[in-house]
């Protein structure tokens, strides 16, 4: 069976059964309207006799097989035994019993509600399986966003005449080789790597890599390897969806993973004539969120499986060697202030100890553990690759997803070294860290220089002569050149393209998403890396794949760095995204001639003359116009609603990740940017969607009267799961500054307090002016007078506590304010049982087991949901089916072209 077929067959079982199941809770729905009918009916017969009423009403409801939801106010039991109470006991009033009977016809009719609201969510399925919308092809096809989806806002129904655009550009780059000079790139590897550390570091890692080539050869694939390549490949993008559910299928047969690792072993053992298939690979494009379409090979299982274990391998060895070399003599260390004589002179009169957390230590730990050689990965279980449109996946301000691994550890207790575990938000740290970063310079020097650019089509363009010239230099032997030279010719036929089109062998560049493409690209930038490090006194490049930023108070060092970039980068017949490229001065002084023009951009944000990063409307108000028509070209509402939070979270990701840098007032200009999105997008309900869909709901369904919490309650619940974005953007606000830089005015404060305590103990005598240490050849007499405030303050980047103190707070998280609970709230919720999970926490742990995000939610919403349904619970858990809401979840969106 093939992949389509197995996808086809799974699609076609998973809506049997939820028909089967839509068309159970139909039965007890129509069965429970007659007998509550029924049951009211009889029941007014006997308004005289509260007591008799009440009696019917208990023995109505025992009589219904249905399982009752218990709300908060009432025990079913109770009643019943309080009933024989009052048919003895003249004592109880009737004013007594029509409260009980008030409450138990409440209850009658706030089960009527829950049938209706689960038969609407069942109509909602309904509408959705059906709708144009709701996937690719036709068919349901499962996708796991836990296993780390490369794109699951990733749609095939892309615009004809901006993909045959995209595609000719491809095609006018990849089928026409560039030729580059190799002995002038080879020259300058070479004189790069030529001072003695450097060749030193060259030599073993040279050694390392060719023993790691034999090593690998010999190696065998056995079962529990296999596990790991197939949940590496499952994490990417490489695979469609109906190849992804066979790959998965796989996975789950013993006897098929045993002959998979037979197959890929000898495949193994004949690598040296391994090639793509002679009748060509196709290539099938698929278009973003964020408007771009790549352009992804469309593979065979098998060969999908054996070059993600050799990209992995390989990924994982050059990422080890590369770190040697970052850590070694040969990667030039920050600039320092403080020489031997200074520090000498420190330890002298302050009796500094030897180590220090200062804000260096900070940015090497920084650059070392979440940007340096990033995209490749640390281990088998890590995600090393990286593609722009991750930042599309579905996530929360808060959320957060599995994949980076490899962090070796930041400072105790310091939460601003804690792991970045998706592309996202490494780049927003990045941010973060320049942010502070210029508010540092300015405070120290008066001003900052920074530029930032991207590689114009990167992958597709990279020569292969760069590629391989790069990997022979750092010690890939040539049988494996010559496997990675067969790997990048693909022969390649588009989608689309007529079957009498010829098959053209790809001659440049490299395919995306592939481990051994990640691999190659990385080792080509990281001579960039290294490059700015040796020509800058030892500063950073701080790079994420092909994006490159740089920064410092000394203008002359960013023109040098920008000078490396150009020339290893005309070398290797790669060239900048003008479009991406720019510069800026903050602060005293003038922009350094010889740097590039224009605007420092990541996302809605534009980086300004003062430092801050500021939302460009503009901008915004470019992609309302393209939400309001993606939302009126649903066919469902769930497709409605998935679009909508979506769109809303790549907003809220677009202006930027809140931190305390940031200040209060950035949040603030957030939350003015998405109520001016929501007034724009529903002008005729002053920006409320509820108005929107409520229609919608009327028009289509029927239904009227819908509580407000019902469009933000989980779907697992029966809700829409609608995300407000203002939520945890006002659950933050509290705990970031109006103004950061008082953070280092308090250092300020306490390092004249710090010099005036040490200053009046060695003038009193408290300090032994006898020092035994490292630098006692150093130090000055005893008799010399203690040194100065100013000579003191050198320190402040390399061996000040207090500045490190402030600096990273300023990199810091808000954190979310929970709401105040009262034990009603809680006990409402906590009534939900096994209901509680579909809010994402336990039975056992409850209301404090929420997200500070729910917990807003439920108690804005809980009043007037008890008032509805009686309870927290719109619908039984058993009367919706929940099968559908993982696959609604992570479904690709088809948007409108």
């Amino acid at each position: 069976m093939n992949a389509s077929t197995t996808s086809a067959a799974f699609g076609e079982t998973l809506q049997f059964i939820t028909n089967v199941k839509l068309e159970e809770l139909e039965k007890r729905r129509v069965g429970f309207e007659k007998h509550a009918e029924e049951l009211l009916a009889k029941a007014k017969k006997y308004d005289n006799n509260p007591a008799e009423k009440l009696s019917l009403l208990l023995e109505g409801l025992r009589a219904w097989p249905g399982s009752w939801t218990s709300e908060s106010d009432l025990s079913v039991k109770n009643v019943e035994q309080f009933v024989n109470q009052a048919k003895n006991d003249p004592s109880i009033p009737h004013s007594l019993l029509n409260g009980w009977v008030n409450k138990l016809e409440s209850q009658i009719h706030h089960e009527t509600l829950r049938y209706d609201y689960a038969k609407l969510f069942g109509n909602l399925v309904t509408e959705w399986i059906t709708s144009e919308d709701r996937g690719l092809g036709g068919a349901l096809h499962p996708v796991n966003a836990s296993e780390g989806r490369g794109s699951p806002d990733a749609f095939e129904k892309v615009n004809r005449t901006e993909t045959m655009e995209q595609k000719e550009k491809l095609e006018s780059l990849i089928f026409e080789s560039k030729e580059i000079d190799v002995p002038a790139l080879e020259e300058y590897l070479k004189d790069l790597f030529s001072s003695k550390d450097a060749e030193d570091e060259l030599k073993k890692m040279r050694k390392r890599i060719k023993k790691f080539s034999e090593d690998l050869r010999e190696k065998k694939i056995t079962t529990d390897d296999m596990k790991w390549i197939i949940k590496s490949l499952l994490a990417t993008d490489l695979l469609s969806d109906a190849k992804q559910v066979t790959l998965k299928e796989f996975g789950q047969n013993p006897t098929v993973v045993k002959e998979l690792a037979s197959v890929l072993n000898m495949q193994l053992a004949s690598l040296s004539t391994w090639h793509w298939p002679k009748d060509g690979v196709v290539v099938e494009p698929r278009r973003h969120l964020n408007g771009k379409t790549r352009f992804f090979l469309d593979s065979e299982i098998l060969t999908s499986l054996l070059l993600q274990y050799l990209g992995v391998k390989w990924s994982i060895e050059f990422r080890l060697a590369l770190n040697d070399i970052s850590t070694s003599r040969a990667w030039k260390e920050l600039p320092k202030s403080l020489d031997k004589n200074k520090l000498a002179r420190r330890w002298h009169f302050l009796d500094d100890p030897e180590t220090i957390p200062n804000i260096h230590k900070t940015h090497t730990e920084f650059h070392l553990e979440r940007y340096f050689m990033s995209q490749l990965h640390s281990s088998v279980d890590s995600t090393g690759s990286y593609n722009d449109y991750d930042e599309e996946k579905e996530r929360g301000i808060g959320g957060r997803r599995g994949g980076r691994g490899g962090r070796r550890g930041g400072r105790s207790g310091h939460s601003t070294t804690k792991a970045i575990d998706n592309p996202v938000d490494l780049k927003q740290s990045l941010l973060h860290l320049l942010s502070a970063d210029i508010l540092l310079n300015k405070t120290l020097s008066g001003k900052c220089t920074v530029f930032r650019t991207d590689l114009e089509w990167f992958g597709p363009s990279l020569p292969f002569q760069s590629i391989l010239t790069v990997l022979k230099f750092f010690g890939m032997p040539e049988s494996d050149l010559q496997f990675i030279n067969a790997f990048l010719a693909c022969p390649l036929r588009f989608k689309g393209d007529p079957a009498d089109s010829p098959v053209r062998t790809r001659k440049r560049g490299i395919p995306i998403s592939h481990a051994l493409s990640t691999m190659c690209g990385e080792l080509v930038l990281f001579v960039m890396d290294f490059a700015v490090n040796q020509k800058t006194d030892g500063l950073f490049l701080y790079r994420i794949h092909d994006d490159f930023w740089f920064w410092d108070a000394n203008g002359k060092r960013c023109v040098s760095a920008w000078e490396a970039l150009e020339q290893y980068a005309a070398l290797t017949g790669m060239q900048f995204n003008a479009g991406k490229t720019g510069s800026v001065h903050v602060g005293d002084g003038e922009l350094p001639v010889g740097l590039p023009l224009g605007d420092v951009r990541w996302g809605f944000l534009r980086l300004d003359a003062d430092g801050k990063f500021v939302i460009d409307q503009a901008m915004v108000d470019d992609h309302i116009v393209e939400l309001r028509r993606q939302l009126a070209a649903t066919s469902s509402i769930f497709s409605w609603t998935q679009a909508y939070n979506k769109y809303m979270a790549f907003f809220v990701r677009n202006c930027g990740s809140p931190a305390k840098v940031f200040s209060r007032a950035h949040i603030d200009d957030i939350v003015t940017t998405i109520v001016k999105i929501q007034k724009a997008l529903f002008p005729e309900t002053s920006g409320s969607f509820i108005g929107t869909l409520a229609s919608r709901l009327e028009d289509k369904f029927g239904m009227r009267d819908i509580p407000p919490g019902y469009y933000f309650w989980p779907v697992a619940a029966g809700g829409l799961d609608v995300r407000d974005p203002l939520v945890e953007l006002l659950a933050m606000r509290k705990d970031l500054p109006t103004n950061p830089t008082t953070f280092f005015d308090d250092a300020m404060r306490e390092e004249r307090q710090e010099y005036d305590n040490k200053l009046d103990a060695w003038e009193s005598g408290k300090t032994s002016r006898i020092r035994y240490g490292p630098y006692s050849d150093l130090a000055p007499s005893r008799s010399e007078h203690f040194f100065t405030f100013k000579e003191y303050i050198l320190g402040r980047t390399e061996r000040s506590m207090a500045w490190s103190n402030a600096f990273d707070k300023l990199l810091e998280r808000p954190v979310l304010h929970h709401v105040v609970e009262t034990s009603a709230l809680q006990a409402a919720f906590e009534s939900l049982g096994d209901g509680v999970e579909a809010f994402g926490t336990t039975d056992a742990e409850g209301w404090y087991g929420l997200s500070p995000y729910w917990k807003w939610v439920i108690s804005l919403h809980h009043d007037q949901m008890l008032s509805k349904f009686g309870s927290l619970a719109m619908v039984e858990p058993w009367s919706i089916p929940v099968g559908m809401v993982g696959v609604f979840k992570s479904s690709r969106m088809r948007w409108e072209q």
